[in-house]
């Protein structure tokens, strides 16, 4: 069996670890997208590629519009179309048109999926409800992409961390992988306060940012954690944790040594990954907002605590 492992972020990289591991594949090419060149990508690919028999890296900075970025992923990576006869493809991010359109370009191949974060378990995210405007179907067209229902209906099997919730197949398709465990007992009398950072200025505007701001800043946090496509830090006073490379929620555990855990920030894939290993995992949300309400729903059902701003 020949395969493909088609990776667009650091935690997809961890993630495809353990899928290459479930599926006893040894023999795999890996092509890594990115439009942040993070020091997360490069570690991960690079752990990743010592494991390939073929790897590339493709780094195409963000465009003003979506389909700029993905037109030029398309054609820097236009060797892998067809460039070997794969038998399996393994990727995640099943709403972009590259991806999409190269998993296209293997009819026959068996499509393995994989967890991209919260958009999969989220009923109203693009992943469950895709939109059929002209522009997107345009989009597709000249992608040679799948619209996802016909896409999700090819997939062979999905693996997700989430037990028990809905993703995208249906759950004899599913398959799951075990997470974040530890059997360290954490010191309840030691916490470390840790605050997310994301890349605010896509989902919030500048009022809702300095609320976030003001409130996270009063809760004295002990190390900000910052967002491979953050481009400007929140100012809380707290040190920047250095994660040396390494996704969120392995740079935290780390850190935190035996101290307990509390997560701060908006909702995350961070905190549904090691949440339960978390004394409180503390949700800040915007007022008013017009997620807010849902996001506010998906917290507390994976037992965090959503807070108003």
């Amino acid at each position: 069996m020949r395969a493909l492992v088609i990776i667009r972020t650091p935690f997809q990289a961890w993630l495809v670890e353990k899928v290459l591991e479930k599926e006893c594949i040894k023999i795999f090419d890996v092509l890594y997208f990115t439009q942040n060149n993070s020091k997360e990508d490069g570690f991960y690919y690079e752990k990743l590629s010592l494991k390939a028999r073929n790897s590339e890296y493709v780094f195409v900075p963000s465009q003003r519009f979506s389909i700029l970025s993905a037109i030029m992923f398309k054609i820097k990576s236009r060797a892998w179309y067809k460039s070997s006869n794969y038998n399996q493809l393994l990727f995640a991010s099943i709403d972009a048109f590259f991806i999409n359109s190269l998993a296209n370009a293997y009819p026959n191949a068996q499509l393995i999926t994989f967890d991209d974060g919260t958009a999969n378990i989220n009923p109203n995210s693009i992943y469950h409800v895709e939109s059929n405007n002209l522009r997107i179907f345009l989009y597709r067209y000249f992608m040679k992409a799948l619209p996802l229902i016909q896409l999700k209906q090819k997939i062979s099997r999905h693996y997700t961390l989430y037990r028990d919730r809905e993703n995208i197949v249906e759950s004899n398709r599913l398959r799951y992988i075990e997470g974040w465990t530890e059997k360290l007992s954490r010191n309840i009398n030691e916490s470390k306060i840790y605050f997310l950072g994301a890349p605010f200025e896509e989902v919030m505007n500048l009022q809702e940012i300095d609320r976030l701001e003001k409130y996270a800043r009063a809760l004295e946090v002990d190390a900000y954690v910052a967002h491979p496509r953050e481009k400007n830090l929140l100012n809380l006073g707290a040190k920047l944790l250095d994660k040396r490379g390494r996704i969120a929620e392995e740079a935290i555990i780390l850190d935190a040594k035996d101290a307990s855990i509390v997560l701060v920030g908006l909702f995350s894939t961070v905190m549904l990954n090691i949440g339960p290993l978390c004394k409180e995992c503390i949700v800040l949300l915007p007022k008013g907002a017009p997620k807010t309400p849902e996001l506010f729903e998906l917290s507390k059902k994976a037992g965090c605590t959503p807070i108003l701003i």
